[in-house]
């Protein structure tokens, strides 16, 4: 494996609006040891050298070496002879983990909701019903026939026609993602992704070496004319959409406008991954929504719609099993390219997906009752403790954005680490450098926790970016 060797100005533009008026060389480390918390910087790469790091900065040679000797000291870096100093695994922190400073931790880097409970009863009836699974060689390439059926049969429910051969099932969504990504997308071709957006959708773009540009999505959701004309001046290969309970808005797309661009972006040859992970996620009432292809005007513009989905978010994050939508060529074109990267989908995790889908419509109504309740909990807590902040108006999805009215989030996100609380800073969803007076902020967690993860920022934002003493440096270099 190559190792990422980052130059100084990729890390400076990466690392956003990090200064705070506290110890620089402390902010600065806690700055990319949250880079490799949230995954922009993985295990493995290299950091630039101390003395251009330092002049793309304005700092002092000093203060890159002492932050370089505290990322050495707190297990984020080592170094190698001969290659630098080299970013780490990150550690693992469980929700339930104590914290040194504060007693107790709080995990909202994943909007994931907690397991359905009845997860249990579903793998004992799998036990049951299905042991010639295990007799099989357990894993496939396009789907067990009665799931790819349940996953069609779905679709058509909710006003979509659609037949087993449009599905495959994939290992999760973000392996759909890529799938599609690096079978259509080659270098320099232009692509398009919401902004802000799921990061690691936008990865899988530039992945590829495509070109990755972006579309514009307001606090209250997308302008129309800004969209169209973002569309038609960039005339992507593919883009990447969330429609309905956008990530990390938790806001949906005008239905007038869906129409407009399923038709502007087909008529220039282009495909569009259609993200519905969280699409039957809503707040209030269960409703049906309508699949975003529906609202194609034509079938040829209907096959240029690539519909992603899977059962992390409604069901468990730990059942990884996905899909794909698409005309039924384009699934055999993915399935020859998935065969490159992976030999497919395991069939034990297919059998619990099949058995969920008897009960999908009461797992929907249970997540609208405690995300609802959730989401009302959080709303209110920030309305009575940060009254500042300005909120989306989420109608789905399990997650707000925050417009803080101060470019901090970065500064903010280390303030509430320190305190227990470990929040993904707005520049992670969207290119380098924006998004610093966002703040994405799940509610899929417990009630309890967000009440304490609310205290947490609001202790964190009063307290600014203030740093305590810094502590002494050890001498000798790992």
């Amino acid at each position: 494996m190559v190792s990422q060797r980052l130059t100084a100005r990729r890390l400076t533009n990466l690392l956003g609006n990090w200064r705070g008026h506290g110890h620089s060389y402390l902010e600065l480390a806690a700055s990319i040891e949250l880079l490799v918390r949230d995954g922009v910087l993985p295990p493995g790469a290299v950091l630039p050298a101390e003395r251009p790091l330092s002049e793309e900065l304005g700092l002092s040679r000093t203060t890159v070496s002492a932050c370089y000797q505290r990322l050495r000291e707190t297990g984020v870096a080592l170094t190698r002879q001969g290659s630098g100093t080299v970013i780490r695994a990150p550690r693992v922190v469980d929700a339930g983990t104590a914290n040194d400073e504060s007693g107790a931790v709080v995990d909202l880097t994943r909007a994931i909701p907690e397991p359905w409970s009845g997860l249990p009863m579903l793998a004992a009836r799998a036990m049951n019903e299905h042991p010639e699974t295990f007799e099989l060689a357990g894993y496939d390439t396009l789907g067990r026939a009665e799931l790819r059926e349940r996953i069609a049969a779905r679709y058509t429910q909710r006003g979509l026609a659609t037949s087993a051969e449009q599905i495959m099932v994939t290992v999760g969504a973000q392996h759909a993602i890529y799938l599609i990504a690096r079978t259509l997308l080659s270098r320099g071709d232009r692509s398009l992704i919401e902004s802000p957006s799921y990061p690691h959708a936008r990865e899988a773009l530039a992945a590829t070496g495509a070109l990755v540009a972006d579309l514009p999505v307001m606090l209250d959701g997308h302008d129309p004319e800004l969209t169209i004309d973002t569309v038609r001046r960039t005339s992507p290969t593919l883009s990447y959409l969330i429609p309905d309970h956008h990530n990390p808005t938790g806001l949906s797309m005008p239905q007038e406008l869906r129409a407009q661009i399923i038709t502007e972006l087909s008529a220039r040859g282009g495909y569009i991954i259609v993200d519905e992970t969280t699409a039957e996620l809503t707040l209030r009432e269960t409703r049906t929504v309508l699949p975003f292809a529906a609202s194609a005007a034509l079938p040829h513009e209907q096959d240029r719609v690539i519909t992603v989905g899977s059962l992390s978010k409604t069901v468990w994050g730990g059942l990884r099993v996905g899909w794909i939508r698409a005309a039924p060529d384009l699934i055999a074109q993915l399935e020859v390219s998935r065969r490159i990267g992976d030999l497919g989908t395991s069939s034990w995790e297919q059998v619990l997906a099949t058995l969920a889908f008897d009960h999908y419509d009461e797992i929907l109504l249970d997540r609208t009752k405690s995300l609802t309740a959730q989401h009302r909990a959080l709303i209110e807590q920030l309305g009575a403790q940060l009254p500042s902040w300005r909120v989306s108006q989420a109608i789905g999805g399990v997650c707000v954005w925050v417009d803080l009215g101060e470019q901090r989030s970065s500064a903010l996100s280390r303030e509430c680490s320190k305190l227990g609380l470990q929040i993904t800073p707005g520049p992670r969803f969207g290119s380098p450098g924006v998004f610093e007076r966002f703040l994405r902020i799940p509610f899929s967690a417990s009630e309890a926790d967000l009440g304490d993860a609310v205290a947490m920022l609001e202790a964190a934002w009063a307290a600014g970016p203030q740093s305590s003493a810094p502590p002494q440096l050890a001498s000798a270099v790992i």
